[in-house]
């Protein structure tokens, strides 16, 4: 797509703002997109003549792309909201060339540092390749966002690469990924972040140490997301119990509750003592609860717990005398446990 009026003014506005000659690389293939972004290319390096372009054939039948550093590899040739965080991530390139403790301070990995030091250690100290794969489209001011979030962060984290895909230009790659909605962010074939999202959550995930629980918010836009096996599994890898699963399983949503719930029965079914964990931390607070999130703390009780348990659902059950659907999740749940064996 040629490049409109208002896209070569944020050309002109970039050449004036950045100096020196920037590389950047196009790798041609032999697939008939490679036309496209070469068109792009000579347009752009015309607009732009201190973008250095480089290209290199790969005789493969593979999607062309644009790599710029290291870690930002582009199959699309960005115009409308993609081409902006694409000008970012040259111009900031160019900048950790000539000077890269200056990225340090670029919003949002000043932000970064500042929120969650733990994980701003984690990302620059990893070595292990890690790849996150974004499908964006030219119409999509969140997509335009969430690529100036990662812009700076493969350039300050040795082991992350963010390949992005334009899902009209690659849509046999949309199509199989299901790609419903962008922006759309992968992670291998385990996670995916859809619309707008915090890239802390994501990172979360990414840079997990196995000790390490995910913040709630994170837990919780994965449950969202439809990722509760996801979860029970990070939850199964931990050494320890997670503190903020039980405010999770006590969520004001009953979508979050639900996806949460699914957690426990996996967690019980593998790890029975883990899942039993979070029983006394859930009833805690129990009196503190509204109505329907006291049935579902009954219930999860019902899937996790044992005989022990008895007397405290029986106690609970006898004060549902106005509420028989409370009541009935009480007799069910005392039903269940009156077959469990005791831990």
């Amino acid at each position: 797509m040629p490049l409109n009026e208002h896209d070569r003014r944020a050309l002109f506005a970039w050449n004036a703002h950045v100096t020196g000659r920037v590389p950047l690389v196009l790798q041609t293939t032999r697939d008939s997109r490679t036309a496209t972004l070469q068109i792009f290319a000579e347009e752009l390096t015309a607009l732009s003549p201190q973008i250095t372009l480089h290209t290199a054939f790969e005789d493969r039948d593979e999607l062309p792309g644009f790599f710029i550093g290291d870690g930002w590899i582009w199959h699309a040739a960005p115009s409308g909201a993609e081409l902006r965080p694409f000008l970012e991530t040259l111009a900031l390139f160019h900048e950790t060339s000539a000077s890269p403790q200056r990225l340090w301070e670029h919003e949002p990995t000043a932000a970064l540092r500042r929120r969650r030091p733990d994980l701003w250690q984690r990302l620059v100290d990893r070595r292990n390749r890690r790849e996150l794969l974004v499908f964006t489209a030219v119409q999509c001011p969140h997509c335009a966002h969430l690529l100036f979030e990662l812009a700076p962060l493969p350039f300050v984290a040795p082991s992350l690469t963010v390949r992005v895909m334009d899902a009209s230009l690659c849509q046999e790659k949309a199509q199989a990924a299901g790609i419903r909605s962008v922006p759309t962010i992968l992670l291998g074939a385990d996670f995916r972040w859809t619309g707008r999202v915090d890239v802390i959550h994501v990172l979360e995930v990414l840079y997990r140490d196995q000790n390490t629980e995910l913040s709630a918010a994170a837990a919780i836009r994965l449950l969202k997301e439809g990722k509760a096996h996801e979860l029970s599994h990070l939850m199964l890898s931990s050494a320890t119990s997670w503190a903020d699963f039980p405010s999770i399983l006590t969520h004001a949503e009953w979508s979050v509750r639900l996806g949460a719930l699914v957690v426990l029965e996996e967690l019980a079914d593998k790890d029975p003592a883990k899942a039993q964990a979070y029983l006394p931390m859930l009833w805690k607070n129990m009196a503190d609860l509204p109505a329907a999130v006291q049935g579902d703390v009954v219930y999860a009780t019902g899937i996790v717990g044992d005989s022990t348990w008895t007397e405290q659902v029986l106690r609970w059950t006898e004060k549902q005398a106005e509420d028989s659907e409370l009541r009935e999740v009480g007799e069910e749940t005392l039903k269940t446990l009156a077959l469990a064996k005791t831990t």
